[in-house]
């Protein structure tokens, strides 16, 4: 009988992802999580280990623990795309650094885009294959309990699309670039997408305008305005660095067409809202049809009404309705499948559920 206590870490860009999981063997027995907001760009590099203090604090003090007693550590890191770093390469041995001078270096694994878990030498050799895995885990996770499935992780700022067969991810991209290439990343999302990325044009009075390309708000404003997310999920920071009120968001929508609160109405800013949704929906819907057109080709075991699981802080406004768009109905949610509580820090749980997988 194997009892592990383990610790799973999904460093992204924006945000960083915590889960701690108590496993009797293959049975989550105890977890809980934590996701905290830090902005590589905003940080200095000497801000990481302190971050990484902080969530670790707050973890153990909530389990009652000791940092010696967890047994295992799993890391996944897409951060060293910030433009914190020069390159990937200083992105990763960066964090790793950081890492190091937290946890001890022998109980560290880092998930590649090969399904393996590599060591910390191991990562810093490799860096580009520990570079943005997190779709990896993510999979292998939810391949032991759905093992012929199409997995689509919604976040704050990207879509991951990972198709899933005999409990392995076959998707054909390996890194951000391919995955870009092939529709298995779509660089939209929840949160931190900008207007512009979205849609050029509003309808108003009765014209097509084209919008302003100042950073005045962001897609986060949209979901809140139109009740997608609530004012706590807003965790992002805002375009203005004002709060995140619904009079902010309306506030800060009005200016992308060079307007404020008192020359414009709400039922306008509403109905403007409802178009970007609409527009953001139209962009994800036609990639997930490139990416599936592709994959019937290439898998035929996907041809007749393949499962989607769905997981992410937006899966239910972005993916969901996306693919009902596409008149796919066969939709389940990660979280149900893999009887984890969080379906925000996913991806923290499934590094840690993927590497106990693997140990057992």
């Amino acid at each position: 009988m194997n009892n592990r206590l383990i610790l799973g870490l999904d460093i992204g860009g924006a945000n960083t992802k915590t889960a701690l999981i108590q496993f009797k063997n293959e049975e989550i027995l105890e977890s809980l999580s934590h996701i905290e907001y830090f902005p590589f760009w905003e940080k200095t590099l000497h801000d990481l280990p302190k971050m990484i203090d902080r969530i670790l604090s707050i973890l153990l003090e909530k389990k009652k623990i000791q940092l010696d007693e967890i047994t295992n550590i799993a890391i996944t890191i897409t951060a060293e795309l910030s433009d914190a770093f020069q390159t990937k390469r200083e992105g990763i041995l960066t964090i790793i650094d950081a890492l190091e001078s937290v946890f001890d270096k022998e109980k560290m694994r880092f998930v590649n885009n090969e399904g393996e878990y590599v060591d910390c030498d191991q990562a810093r050799h490799n860096y580009l294959k520990v570079s943005a895995a997190n779709w990896v885990s993510t999979a292998l996770f939810l391949g032991r309990f759905m093992p012929n499935c199409i997995l689509i992780d919604a976040g704050s700022t990207t879509i991951d699309i990972i198709p899933i067969l005999n409990s392995i991810p076959v998707s054909k991209g390996k890194d951000d670039t391919s995955r870009l290439m092939w529709h298995e990343l779509i660089y939209t999302g929840g949160l931190r997408a900008t207007i512009p990325s979205i849609t050029h044009f509003i309808p108003y009075k009765g014209k097509n305008i084209r919008i302003s390309f100042e950073k005045f708000a962001l897609i986060s404003d949209v979901h809140r305005i139109l009740d997608n997310i609530s004012e706590q999920e807003y965790i992002n920071d805002t375009a203005d660095n004002r709060s995140t009120s619904l009079d902010d968001c309306y506030s800060r929508l009005a200016r992308i067409i060079c307007k404020d609160i008192e020359t414009i109405s709400k039922d306008e800013l509403i109905n403007m809202a409802k178009y970007i949704y609409n527009k953001q929906l139209e962009i994800i819907s036609s990639e997930i049809q490139e990416f599936f057109n592709e994959l019937k080709g290439r898998v035929p075991e996907f041809n007749n009404d393949p499962i989607f699981v769905i997981t992410g802080l937006a899966a239910e406004f972005l993916i969901k309705k996306s693919l009902e768009n596409l008149g796919f109905n066969n939709i389940k949610i990660y979280e149900k499948i893999t009887n984890i509580p969080d379906h925000v820090s996913s991806s923290a749980f499934a590094v840690a559920g993927a590497l106990n997988f693997k140990l057992s």
